[in-house]
């Protein structure tokens, strides 16, 4: 997968074939589903990966069309 800072839209965009396979089978709308998708993150390191990029709490980061709000 792949970090990266898009200043025009001011937000992070991640794309990895790893997560376009989780989200395909996972609601991030629900609650649920977005506790797992942000296990997924802590657990693929990708949660790191954001913060070495200077990623701080409320910005917002991209995923395959799904855009959410940063939170530890």
């Amino acid at each position: 997968y792949t970090v990266a800072y898009d200043e025009e839209k001011d937000e992070f965009v991640v794309e990895g074939p790893r997560i376009e396979k989780m989200l395909g089978y996972t609601n991030i709308e629900s609650e649920k589903g977005f506790l797992f998708f942000q296990r997924f993150l802590k657990e693929q390191g990708i949660l790191d990966d954001l913060e070495e990029h200077g990623i701080q709490e409320g910005d917002t980061v991209k995923m395959y069309g799904h855009a959410f709000e940063y939170y530890k």
